[in-house]
């Protein structure tokens, strides 16, 4: 029960750190890419598109396959 809340307070936290990044990526001239523009830099390689569609298998097996 302790580590089922220790994990969801976790996962609030970086939720809530990615809001704050992409709210100050987005004031002018900021130097933070946004969360669009380093996806789109990630997934240009094939190696990239990869680790993105891993990632989101691992996401879906792990939390929505219960």
């Amino acid at each position: 029960m302790v580590t089922r809340v220790i994990t969801m307070i976790g996962f609030a936290a970086l939720i809530l750190s990615l809001f704050v990044l992409e709210f100050l990526a987005r004031r002018k001239a900021s130097r933070i890419p946004t969360l669009g523009r380093w996806l789109g830099y990630v997934m240009r390689p094939k190696a990239g598109r990869l680790l993105i569609l891993l990632g989101w298998l691992w996401l879906g097996w792990h939390y929505f396959a219960r």
